[in-house]
């Protein structure tokens, strides 16, 4: 009956109201009664024929009415519209829209996966918001990593600068990036605590206080029109955190106590089982590590875990080792979360790089970038033995204090070869509890679900098997798993008055945008799609030389070939390619030239190649007119 073939059958000149078998629900009616209601019907069609010309504002009134009805009905809905970080680890972004009010939670990078050539990062692609900027009341960002930050740069001149929340930590490092780009005196920056309220248009964003990997970070309770919304941000729950308090328990029990409509929590750790290992067991770990490595220590970790750094820190102070820092992002952090109290460093612990050869190796630990396998990093110049003032020597050892995100794997792996093959020692996580996880494990994904009891759960932050992984364990907890949408980039969750939500049949543009190089020029799919194409079959230069005044051929066209398969007979393929490229032109020549010539030739060779030594290269036909 929802459809109007279901219920609608037509016999000659009447239409009657059926049921699913085709059966008319109401009785049929005398012959004489149906006459007159057809005269009546053909009478008041004439009548309506007369309004049109008398009142022709009036034709399409019902029409109208309808569309403003289903707007009205669309613009008092919560949308719930993810852009970023629902299919890979970062570039986390979630749009939040009630009717002409929209808050952003987080604007964030992600690092290139293995077959992203030149590729830098990628950012979210904000269409839809460009073409909303004026309805943005503000950007919430829970927390100062890149993943959740590095954006802003790119983003902000084009939405007009709306207003950036952040606690002071993030604010900090938020403000020295910026700052580099002469973007810091544009940028309305504005500092949040746990007991910060902040009106934003409809909106009241509060905020609760969660352990991560760096200090400062925040969960947002979003009030809406239609109810609470929870924002986790990224967390684990720490009882021994290595730098300030425990989780706000007791902010997010009372949230949940007042009735969430839908949480956005994110997933990285789902699949892993268990609570996430306390700070307080890593620093057990260094303090041995430390304490009883007899040569120069180096410690590879992430520049924003400040707690960590600290740590360390203390432990070298302790020890009578000196700290030295190599990797930019590594001192700006330290600079930052020093000024801002969130670090104390011992008096005379920290040295210049200049003077680390006049030290004794057991008197010396390094604090590093380059975990991750970073191309440019520091640990990435020492592996290949190009840092100018750290080379490696037999006898060194290096600690990897960090887990890979995923994606690094194959770059880690590279810089522990080369490292091992200078002779130095690795340690990682597999060897002793040196890093643990700044996102929670099953067991901080339940008690967060139990605190907070949302109507429905939104798994974000992670990739679709991290996701489907926390929706099974949330329904293992007694959710219906129709509660539990899985979206995607770009999909829509609305939310109406009553607190029902659905997962509308519209999406918002969610492509791959990538940034290479210092500027922010954006490539898109074609190029990368070109340049994987390029690495896996090379290239052929196709040159034309044509007459200016008719097109016609000069002489024959040459090719060049780059990265091309090499083998014995490959000169007379090329050869024999030559007169494929020829034949395509000419017949173009002296056909309706309907089609691209370059398209073309492009098809032919490909389709050439590909019957000859079943490899496509990347064909680039170049046509010169003289």
């Amino acid at each position: 009956m929802n459809k109007l073939s279901s219920w609608i059958k037509k016999s000659g000149n009447d239409i009657a109201p059926v049921n699913k078998k085709g059966v008319s629900i109401f009785k049929a009616k005398p012959k004489k009664q149906q006459d007159q209601q057809s005269q009546q019907a053909r009478g008041g069609q004439r009548r309506h024929e007369n309004k049109k010309h008398r009142y022709p504002q009036r034709q399409n009134f019902d029409r109208q009415k309808k569309r403003v009805s289903n707007y009205a009905e669309s613009k008092n809905k919560l949308r719930i519209i993810p852009i970023g970080g629902l299919d890979e680890v970062g570039k986390n972004c979630t749009c939040i829209e009630y009717g002409k009010d929209i808050v952003v939670i987080d604007m964030g990078m992600q690092f290139p996966e293995e077959d992203m050539y030149g590729v830098d990062y990628l950012i979210p692609d904000i269409t839809y918001l460009e073409n909303r900027k004026k309805n943005i009341r503000g950007i919430i960002v829970t927390h100062g990593h890149m993943d959740h930050i590095g954006a802003l740069r790119h983003v902000l001149p084009k939405l007009n600068f709306p207003p950036v929340y952040a606690t002071r930590m993030t604010h900090g490092i938020i403000e020295k990036t910026l700052s580099e780009f002469k973007l810091g005196n544009k940028v309305v920056l504005k500092s949040i605590d746990e007991d910060s309220v902040v009106k934003l248009g409809c909106f009241e964003a509060n905020f609760f206080q969660v352990n991560h990997s760096i200090p400062d970070s925040v969960g947002v309770i979003l009030k809406t029109p239609v109810g609470n919304i929870v924002h986790s941000g990224d967390f684990k729950f720490d009882y021994n955190p290595d730098i300030g308090e425990p989780a706000n328990f007791s902010k997010i029990a009372q949230a949940g106590g007042s009735g969430i409509v839908a949480a956005l929590v994110e997933s990285t750790n789902a699949l892993n089982p268990q609570q996430t290992i306390s700070d307080k067991t890593v620093a057990d770990s260094l303090e041995s590590l430390v304490g009883n490595t007899k040569g120069r220590l180096i410690i590879a970790s992430f520049s924003s875990v400040i707690g960590r750094i600290g740590q360390i820190m203390k432990l070298a102070n302790k020890t009578g080792r000196k700290v030295f820092i190599s990797g930019r992002s590594m001192v700006q952090n330290i600079e930052i979360a020093e000024r801002l109290g969130y670090l104390h460093i011992p008096k005379d612990t920290l040295r210049q790089m200049n003077s680390i050869n006049t030290l004794p190796p057991n008197k010396v630990l390094i604090l590093t970038t380059g975990s991750q396998g970073e191309e440019m990093s520091a640990l990435s110049r020492m592996s290949l033995g190009t840092h100018q003032q750290i080379p490696i020597k037999p006898g060194d050892t290096i600690v990897l204090s960090s887990s890979p995100i995923p994606g690094n794997e194959r770059s880690i792996a590279t810089i522990s070869n080369n490292l091992i093959r200078l002779g130095a020692k690795i340690i990682t996580n597999r060897d002793m509890d040196v890093h643990t996880s700044g996102h929670g494990n099953q067991n901080d994904l339940r008690l967060m679900y139990s605190l907070l009891k949302p109507k429905y759960l939104v798994p974000i932050h992670g990739e679709l098997h991290m996701r489907h992984a926390h929706k099974d364990l949330v329904e293992v907890l007694g959710m219906d798993e129709r509660n539990i949408p899985i979206l995607e980039n770009g999909d829509i969750l609305e939310i109406d008055h009553q607190g029902r939500a659905r997962k509308s049949k519209s999406k918002v543009p969610a492509n791959m945008i990538t940034v290479e190089g210092t500027s922010s020029g954006v490539s898109g799919r074609e190029i990368q799609n070109e340049r994987q194409i390029m690495a896996n079959n090379g290239a052929l230069i196709c040159l034309f030389r044509v007459y200016q005044h008719n097109g016609n051929l000069i002489a024959d066209p040459s090719i060049t070939s780059r990265g091309f398969v090499y083998m014995a007979d490959s000169k007379a393929i090329l050869n024999d390619a030559v007169q494929v490229a020829k034949k395509t032109y000419v017949d173009w020549q002296e056909g309706d030239k309907k089609n691209d010539v370059k398209e073309s030739i492009r098809r032919s060779l490909c389709k050439f190649m590909q019957k000859k030594i079943h490899k496509q290269p990347l064909v680039v036909p170049v046509i010169v007119k003289q």
